[in-house]
């Protein structure tokens, strides 16, 4: 299965969801669709998924597919995947400005990023090949993983509270 998030930011992400309901195959593709507009025909897309439903698929993925939010690009390493990362983009109207365009950039020793959105179907199909030249670095999922356990312990203390 191929798992895509787009987020909660409230601009639709519609050219992504176009991009892969083009992908070829019949491989499912599940996508948390956000506030996009486009309906795809070959993808299931939700909305909203709960929190815990998401890390389910993102562990379950065979290639998690995920906007240039740090939070949804940590989540998807700590699952020892390494995403695809289609960073939002001002010029389409999906975000105030390019900050995860800025973000991707910095990280992508450790993620796949596509910009191109015409690049999105030859980095599926070679998803094995291309997370193969990113070679190994301490900063990955290990340490990811950390990160969201912290970050997950801490979300649970300030729930608590309210």
């Amino acid at each position: 299965m191929i798992f895509c998030t787009v987020g909660t930011h409230e601009d639709p992400f519609d050219r992504l969801l176009r991009a892969l309901d083009t992908v070829p195959g019949d491989e499912p593709i599940r996508i948390q669709s956000g506030y996009s507009t486009y309906a795809p025909t070959r993808c299931t897309a939700e909305a909203m998924i709960p929190f815990q439903a998401v890390q389910q698929a993102m562990r379950d993925a065979r290639i998690v597919v995920t906007h240039g939010g740090p939070a949804s690009i940590m989540q998807a390493l700590s699952h020892g995947k390494v995403p695809i990362v289609v960073p939002r983009q001002s010029a389409f109207g999906e975000h105030v400005d390019d900050h995860q365009v800025r973000f991707s950039a910095k990280i992508a020793d450790r993620v796949l990023v596509v910009l191109d959105i015409a690049e999105l179907l030859p980095t599926i199909a070679q998803y094995d090949q291309r997370v193969a030249r990113l070679g190994q670095t301490t900063l990955g999922p290990e340490r990811a993983r950390q990160f969201a356990e912290k970050l997950d312990a801490l979300t649970e203390r300030l729930l608590s509270r309210s």
